[in-house]
């Protein structure tokens, strides 16, 4: 016999409980019917009696006791029942926040699972972000950075599908399945001004003016234009638009 999940669990719970609930509001509804009932035959008695003249006969005494006797019974159970609702749709409202507890931490996991490890994010890239992709590496090659665009995200593999903005030199775009750590989202120029300031003498990875790929560099001076120096360039110092500037991927 198969076990039944956490969520189908909770879902029979909460049919069951919202079952209940439907059930005791009905009652209740029966309930008020005949207080309103009991409550209209009390002023029928009390407005049919001339009390100055003919006084309360026994006969009428009886018919009031027994009314009044019964409206209290009505009003206690009524009391009982909405309490017993009350308390069914507290537990009902649990279930609820538990369930969605659940679903928070349970989604919170697989994007932990699937985060992106550099440039601190930590989110699932969404299609047609552009970002800077660790191109896979060659032997003998240093580590090289590319200007790409997300195509797909893989939470079987774990991996992104990216394309390189640039063609080859047969007029293509070349793709590859990268994991999150070698994908870093670039940020809007809006965005970059909003972020924090990159602090100088941090190494970045900067988008050399002209290309379309990254090089490790040093900040020289923030903030409008980035002034960097980027590593092998004869000590050269650049201006690079802020957005075009990445912190410094933790190495592996």
């Amino acid at each position: 016999m198969e076990r039944k999940s956490r969520s189908s669990r909770s879902h029979d719970e909460e049919l069951s409980l919202w079952k209940q609930i439907c059930s005791s509001l009905i009652k209740l509804e029966g309930i008020q019917k005949d207080e309103e009932s009991v409550l209209s035959t009390i002023n029928k008695i009390q407005l049919s009696v001339n009390v100055e003249k003919v006084g309360i006969t026994s006969l009428i005494h009886q018919k009031l006791k027994d009314n009044y006797r019964r409206g209290i019974e009505l009003s206690l159970t009524e009391s009982k029942t909405i309490g017993d609702i009350i308390e069914k749709i507290s537990v009902l409202v649990a279930l609820r926040d538990n369930e969605q507890d659940f679903k928070k931490k349970k989604r919170k996991l697989e994007i932990e699972d699937s985060t992106i490890n550099g440039g601190g994010s930590s989110h699932i890239i969404t299609r047609g972000t552009t970002v800077a992709a660790r191109q896979p590496k060659e032997k003998d090659k240093n580590e090289e950075w590319i200007l790409a665009v997300v195509l797909q995200y893989h939470p079987d593999k774990n991996k992104y599908q990216v394309e390189d903005v640039d063609q080859d030199d047969f007029g293509e775009k070349q793709r590859y399945m990268l994991p999150p750590r070698y994908v870093i989202p670039v940020k809007s120029s809006e965005e970059a001004k909003l972020s924090p300031e990159i602090p100088a003498y941090q190494d970045v990875l900067a988008l050399y003016p002209g290309t379309t790929c990254f090089y490790k560099a040093t900040v020289i001076a923030p903030p409008s234009k980035v002034k960097v120096q980027f590593e092998d360039d004869n000590d050269e110092v650049k201006y690079i638009m802020p957005e075009h500037v990445i912190e410094m991927p933790k190495s592996k």
